[in-house]
């Protein structure tokens, strides 16, 4: 009895241990997916801020649904594309995954400006 508590104590030593050399593996800023002209989007998250100077595209985020993917309203070879400078507004009521900015639009029940400014280029996937 006394050997197999040993042995389990051993292995959840073991797979604490491992659990950090795991995460120290990977390589890259984080990412995610964002949706413009339902067409998704590869990003990766830069630590970047910008003052609320010069022009910059609206990136909607949904309060009402934590595993939405954002939206915006702008994308590379459209018309009037920033280059990934982004405002974040919030879209509430919102609680299903949409895919293009007109249809955030139409169902959000109010939009808030959150004051956050970025930079993040949008990779198609």
């Amino acid at each position: 009895m006394r050997r197999l508590l040993v042995l389990a104590a051993l292995g959840v030593t073991g797979i604490l241990s491992a659990a950090p050399a795991a995460g120290a593996g990977a390589v890259g800023p984080p990412g995610g997916t964002i949706y413009a002209f339902d067409q998704a989007y590869q990003v990766v998250a830069t630590p970047t801020s910008l003052p609320d100077r010069g022009p910059f595209d609206t990136i909607y985020n949904f309060p009402d649904c934590p595993s939405c993917a954002s939206v915006s309203e702008a994308a590379p070879g459209r018309p009037g594309y920033n280059g990934g400078r982004w405002r974040v507004v919030e879209a509430s009521g919102i609680t299903t995954q949409l895919t293009n900015a007109d249809a955030v639009l139409a169902a959000a029940t109010s939009l808030t400006d959150t004051g956050t400014r970025f930079v993040c280029p949008l990779i198609r996937g």
